[in-house]
């Protein structure tokens, strides 16, 4: 049934098993973290493109317009982005293809690479499944045009692929959430660093959790052990928060306005301490509203 529905939509079913579970084992790793990986503070980089805008535009006007390309890139492009170029992971692997399991650039750590040994033959599988549905997609194309088939499938899978990196980018990213390196990293440290997120003011009927098992506000316990089933999945968020108050990250701010603050302020990360904290040096004002 996964493979059936992955593949409807487009996504190549033990690839992305694959890489999701990497995702789990190493989130919020600078090196090896599998997606929303930061870009690290340089001479040349996305914090001197943010400078450009706000030089530009001034600050308030800057860090709109930024928000707003940052926005429409991750959300539009994001998704396909990841899956044909491992976009936003982490640079130990070299780049990646979910359809293809060899890594497209040399990786710096070739024994971290995603689709290690018989993972090999299960990305080719998956690719019979999605070769399946882009071939019923041109027929359907052929016979009824191209229009409607965007209309009845590209228009809602373009909306599905912008929901989904929407609340995976803000389970995992805030700007006062960190990233850590190797030698500072482990799997609970990780976990611990997502982030919880109410969708109740965005959808105060509750549709979005009823139909995402409340897998926005019980994300934390999902990382911790993603064996819990979603139906004790709010147990095991509740004895989270009452055994480590001090650890659990859980953020009531509206999701749009959660968004846009990640927009503006999360660009680049520099490391102080054992840490990788996001660099908004005399910006955070503006940043939050």
């Amino acid at each position: 049934i996964g493979f059936i529905l992955h593949s409807l939509l487009l996504v190549p079913y033990y690839s992305w098993q694959r890489s999701h579970a990497v995702h789990h084992q190493f989130t919020n790793h600078m090196e090896l973290g599998e997606t929303h990986v930061p870009e690290e503070f340089g001479e040349d980089g996305a914090y001197q493109s943010r400078e450009r805008y706000i030089s530009q535009f001034g600050q308030e006007n800057g860090l709109k317009v930024w928000a707003s390309v940052q926005g429409f890139l991750h959300l539009i492009f994001g998704w396909p982005g990841y899956l044909l170029l491992g976009a936003t992971g982490g640079p130990a692997r070299g780049m990646t293809n979910h359809f293809y399991p060899n890594p497209l650039t040399e990786p710096p750590m070739p024994k971290k690479e995603l689709f290690p040994g018989n993972w090999k033959e299960k990305v080719y599988q998956s690719d019979i499944g999605i070769a399946a549905v882009v071939g019923g997609l041109l027929a359907w194309t052929a016979c009824h045009g191209f229009g409607e088939v965007m209309a009845l499938y590209g228009g809602p899978l373009i909306v599905i692929n912008c929901w989904l990196v929407l609340y995976t980018w803000l389970q995992h990213t805030d700007t006062d959430v960190p990233h850590f390196t190797d030698d500072d990293h482990n799997f609970v440290r990780g976990a611990l660093h997502t982030i919880d997120r109410p969708y109740d003011k965005l959808d105060p009927f509750g549709a979005i959790d009823f139909l995402h098992h409340k897998i926005g506000s019980t994300h934390v316990a999902h990382h911790y052990d993603s064996s819990i089933p979603f139906y004790k999945a709010q147990a095991a968020t509740d004895a989270i928060k009452e055994n480590f108050p001090e650890f659990y990250l859980y953020d009531p701010t509206p999701i749009p306005q959660a968004l846009w603050r990640v927009c503006k302020g999360c660009v680049v990360v520099e490391k102080r301490g054992d840490k990788y904290i996001w660099k908004n040096d005399g910006l955070e004002e503006a940043i939050s509203k």
